[in-house]
């Protein structure tokens, strides 16, 4: 009986972290959409802007905390497995299913935008860099539109989670 107490325990410890990690990163999406800066820059300063924006800040701290809140992601649904068939795994799941596309999507359709202006030397840009950008900038902010659906739809479906747990338990 002690046993299944700690075990509850550790599944609310790593059910409400997975919850606020993802909250932080769909509240970071959720300031691309009320404060679209992007929007508003031409191609050369959306570049510069970029490339104090990923390549200073979030390139390094994205490579530790995607790869981190995934673990902690896959953790918590494997110390759900027994409930598997519960709305709380259902939505655990489902949670992870939006949190791995919203991945996906960033590696195959951000990532390349990132390094392509992170590698660009915009003292010396051509014409054809600056019709890149352009289309690159466009690309990027549709980009962040998706990732915040996913990301929302993620948090969304982890906050219904505690409220299941409890009926579950009793």
């Amino acid at each position: 009986m002690k046993f299944q107490a700690i075990f509850t325990s550790i599944q609310k410890v790593f059910l409400y972290l997975i919850l606020v990690l993802i909250g932080l990163y769909a509240g970071m999406l959720f300031n691309h959409k009320i404060c679209p800066v992007e929007t508003q820059l031409n191609p050369i300063e959306y570049a510069k802007y970029w490339k104090i924006v990923d390549g200073t800040f979030m390139h390094e701290r994205m490579a530790i905390m995607g790869p981190g809140m995934g673990i902690i992601f896959v953790i918590t649904i494997l110390l759900f497995i027994k409930n598997w068939r519960s709305l709380t795994f259902l939505f655990l799941v489902l949670a992870f299913i939006a949190f791995a596309l919203d991945l996906n999507f960033t590696f195959k359709e951000q990532m390349p935008i990132n390094a392509y202006i992170n590698q660009l030397d915009l003292k010396i840009i051509t014409a054809q860099q600056t019709q890149q950008l352009t289309e690159f900038q466009a690309k990027a902010i549709s980009n962040f539109d998706t990732r915040f659906i996913h990301s929302t739809i993620s948090f969304l479906l982890l906050c219904l989670t505690p409220f299941f747990l409890t009926k579950e338990n009793n």
